[in-house]
């Protein structure tokens, strides 16, 4: 009796322990590079799980398109560094995704982000090329950004591509009502009408990758994602 007493009272322990392990990771689920993505707004632990995985501090920020990309973005003191190298800061031709050095704080209303898109490799920018379809934009409209103190959803309100008006790059101090101005001619870019509408006092996430299917190494020629954040 004591046996089975005893065998009872273990079942339940790991009953419980496995409870508990499903309630932790239950608002989880995993990213294209394998990492946990929480689905929970209060916890913004992750950017600092990221930073120890791939012995990373210069990870700022982790950004998702849901079904598209799921990825870890840095920041250097230069535009040039991860254009070569991989989160774990090795030399690679892939490089990673990576924010502008110029913005000073993920505050800042206006961001951008670089990316490499190569022919003949498998570059998760490469995906975004997609976007040059009105029914692929329909059913990925939303863009997901999570720091280490918020988490933010983008909507899409421009696509377009560029080769020679690179103005979509500015981030110096424009005034309220020139920033307004901005907003629209990269509205009014965009290649399909998206349905969203921007104001002055949007803040917006710029995206770059090369347009062309062997990259840009021929001809500058980038494909530009525009989102602005959602207030609520």
């Amino acid at each position: 009796m004591k046996k089975l007493l005893k065998l009872c009272l273990c079942m339940a322990a790991m009953l419980v322990s496995v409870y508990l392990i499903y309630d932790h990771y239950k608002d989880y689920n995993k990213g294209e590079n394998g990492d946990i993505i929480s689905n929970n707004d209060d916890d913004f632990e992750f950017i600092s799980e990221l930073r120890t995985k791939y012995n990373n501090n210069e990870i700022v920020m982790h950004m998702e398109i849901p079904g598209v990309i799921s990825q870890p973005i840095v920041q250097t003191e230069n535009n040039s560094y991860y254009l070569t190298h991989d989160l774990y800061k090795e030399e690679s031709a892939k490089g990673t995704p990576y924010l502008d050095y110029r913005n000073k704080s993920l505050q800042d209303r206006k961001l951008i982000v670089y990316g490499h898109n190569k022919m003949n490799m498998t570059l998760v920018f490469s995906k975004l090329l997609d976007y040059q379809n009105k029914n692929f934009f329909d059913k990925h409209k939303t863009i997901v950004v999570t720091t280490d103190a918020s988490k933010k959803d983008y909507e899409i309100f421009s696509v377009f591509t560029e080769k020679e008006d690179f103005d979509y790059l500015e981030l110096s101090g424009l005034p309220g009502g020139e920033y307004y101005e901005h907003l629209l001619k990269l509205k009014d870019k965009s290649i399909y009408d998206t349905g969203v509408t921007v104001d002055e006092g949007s803040k917006v996430l710029v995206i770059q990758t090369c347009a062309l299917e062997n990259g840009c190494d021929s001809i500058a020629q980038y494909q530009v994602i525009v989102a602005k954040q959602i207030k609520k």
